[in-house]
């Protein structure tokens, strides 16, 4: 099927939305990608494909209504407000090139999620929509957990998914099983690994919610709780605040971060009240000490393959109970949020050094309380929480003394006694725990085709992490600049440096050094004529520790853009070299629907691939992948239960999607 889909549709081929705003977003999913490779990219996804399809309405929008379109700023979200409310309807992306910290570039991407025009209609019932989508992932090489029969499933990766929105209800539906994991056999008898679902309920004028099933919290700045994708340091320096997104109904298959239980979202004219209770199994090392059950870490691969793996899941349960409650009498708005966890078994970690500030025990308590206020061209933000046993803050700004020149600020202080159970705020670190750090920000627009982003962050440690010897310090260093070349072609160039504590280990001592990290990309994407378009990439990474590596990649990307908008694709066959993994090169690739893949390409191959839509008929659309990495130099890759004889590794992707 997939051979006739991919002969078939080059007669075919056009550009469609969903396609086209991945492309728009690789720059940026690239960047928070390589800070945190565990943030949830395929959330962000699915939410912003979502709004894509049920944009903003520009006309009656009020702040609140932009808080899931993160690649706008508070300053300018009040910018476009304010335009609209002293010269009437926007009616057309165009006008937002006018607003003060808007550009060509911005106002695109902004264009995407936002509905112009004046609404003059009453509020009538919203026509019920299904949805359902199935996809299908297999590698065509076999691992070797496959050939020893140590994976207990086939090498298929499969993935379903269903969503009805009516007026007034929600409700959806997310199955996976990884590769390697059984379905309806053994351990998983009765079909997908994982599971997952919820329902929906909207009442009082839509301003208040009910949701039971599966969820995420996003409260605050993140130092209380924040589950889901969570933005950090990016080539959009603007974007260092968060809104309070409150409870939102879950949708990725990653399998660790979200609540499962019942949860509200409700308003109450200037108070705005969210509940929750949560019960919840995870996976997790589980160990007997002296009699007493105990866990002695996470488990948060959401892989089950292996009697091993199989054992650790659904382990150990949570239960989270919790409640946020904001009140905004204008610009002003202050909110309390408090949560408690409690675990079925004791957490007891292993007895080092890096451990001795970590939680450990039953149970832990979270307080916090956050703002955010707006003045005119100064936005202000920030949050301050306690654990009982330590302190955290984080405090930041945003100004706009004109319209082209922006400035940010964000200063967080985390003592090495704060912990909690699902934070994620604005750290250099993974972890929530013992940083002090200083980020400021600079943007400036000195010309209508011509966008400058830099940032510099100096952070420190007051205790030994998992990767250092002793308490350290580091800074980063970015800088981006984008420059439209000519109607739809652009250039931008970027240079990143990061110096960091590091240890080294040694028969004798252990010690740190600094890790030096250095990278330049520069890419040049353009149409070459109404059909198609290109991206061309050339970038060269820098690595310096108790070694030198270094290395480089080239690609090549070709896109096809027909009129009839039934389908289309890209193209990208790329070159890369590198000395080892620790000067690897991050590339994003365009995917399926609800998908990305942002890959790490580090020694020597060429990579190649394929993707595309077609719309079968104005119900069914139907995308595919297939790509192919060949290593040179190697008779194997991998190692272990993963590992491959041979030098290629070939994957093959197909989706389908039903709308009712």
């Amino acid at each position: 099927m997939l051979f006739l889909i991919l002969h078939g549709a080059v007669f075919v081929l056009a550009q469609q939305a969903n396609m086209s705003l991945q492309d728009k977003l690789q720059t940026l999913l690239e960047q928070v990608f390589e800070k945190n490779e565990n943030t949830d990219v395929e959330q962000l996804l699915q939410d912003l494909i979502d709004l894509n399809e049920n944009p903003i309405h520009v006309d009656n929008a009020v702040v609140n209504d932009f808080s899931s379109l993160f690649i706008l700023s508070p300053l300018q979200v009040e910018a476009l407000l304010n335009y609209r409310d002293q010269y009437g309807p926007i009616l057309t992306a165009y006008e937002l090139v006018a607003i003060d910290g808007f550009n060509a570039n911005l106002a695109e991407l902004a264009s995407y999620f936002l509905d112009f025009g004046v609404d003059f209609s009453p509020v009538i019932r919203r026509r019920t929509k299904q949805e359902l989508l199935m996809r299908g992932t297999r590698l065509v090489e076999h691992q070797a957990g496959f050939k020893t029969r140590k994976f207990e499933g086939s090498p298929n990766k499969l993935y379903l998914r269903y969503r009805l929105n009516s007026n007034h209800v929600q409700l959806g539906f997310t199955g996976e099983k990884d590769a390697g994991e059984s379905f309806f056999s053994r351990s998983n008898p009765n079909g997908f690994d994982y599971n997952s679902g919820f329902l929906r309920f909207e009442f009082g004028r839509k301003q208040s919610s009910l949701v039971v099933g599966d969820y995420v919290v996003q409260w605050g700045q993140g130092l209380t709780m924040w589950q889901g994708f969570e933005m950090g340091k990016s080539t959009d320096v603007d974007q260092i605040s968060r809104f309070n997104q409150g409870i939102r109904p879950y949708s990725s298959t990653e399998e660790n971060s979200y609540m499962r239980g019942v949860a509200g979202d409700l308003q109450f004219g200037k108070f705005h009240f969210q509940p929750l209770l949560s019960y919840k199994k995870f996976d997790a090392n589980t160990d007997s000490i002296e009699d007493r059950k105990v866990f002695t870490s996470f488990q948060t691969s959401g892989l089950h393959r292996t009697d091993s793996e199989i054992e650790d899941k659904n382990s150990v349960y949570a239960l989270v109970g919790g409640a946020h409650i904001t009140y905004k009498p204008g610009r002003l708005e202050i909110g309390v949020s408090g949560v408690h966890t409690k675990y079925q078994f004791p957490l007891e970690r292993a007895d080092a050094l890096y451990n001795q500030f970590l939680y450990e025990g039953k149970q832990i308590t979270n307080v916090g309380l956050d703002y955010r206020y707006s003045l005119n061209r100064l936005y202000l933000f920030g949050e301050m929480a306690s654990s009982f046993r330590g302190v955290a803050a984080l405090n930041g700004f945003i100004f706009q003394p004109v319209g082209q020149v922006s400035f940010s600020g964000l200063y967080r202080n985390i003592s090495k006694k704060y912990n909690s159970s699902a934070a994620a705020a604005f750290t250099e670190n993974s972890r929530v725990n013992d940083e002090e750090g200083l980020f400021l920000g600079l943007r400036v627009l000195p010309a209508s085709k011509l966008s400058l982003n830099a940032y510099a962050d100096f952070f420190q440690y007051k205790w030994i992490k998992y990767t250092t010897a002793f308490p350290g310090k580091g800074h980063e260093f970015m800088l981006r600049a984008d420059y439209t070349i000519a109607r739809n072609w652009q250039l931008y160039a970027r240079c990143f440096y990061e110096s960091k504590p590091l240890k080294v280990s040694s028969a004798v001592v252990r010690y740190n050094e600094q890790q030096i990290r250095r990278g330049v990309r520069l890419q040049l994407s353009g149409d070459l004529s109404s059909c198609f378009s290109i991206r061309t990439r050339v970038e060269h990474s820098y690595y310096e520790h108790d070694h030198h590596a270094e290395g480089f990649m080239v690609s090549q990307d070709l896109g096809y853009h027909g009129k009839n908008e039934r389908s289309g694709f890209w193209f990208r066959v790329a070159y890369f070299d590198t000395d080892d993994y620790d000067s690897r090169i991050y590339a994003y690739e365009n995917d399926l629907l609800f998908q990305f893949s942002i890959p790490a390409f580090y020694g020597e191959g060429v990579r190649s691939y394929v993707n595309g839509k077609v719309k079968i008929c104005e119900k069914i659309e139907c995308w595919f992948k297939c790509s192919r990495t060949w290593f040179l130099g190697v008779t194997s890759l991998g190692s272990g239960d993963t590992a491959i004889d041979g030098s290629t590794r070939t994957e093959v992707k197909l989706q389908l999607r039903f709308r009712i």
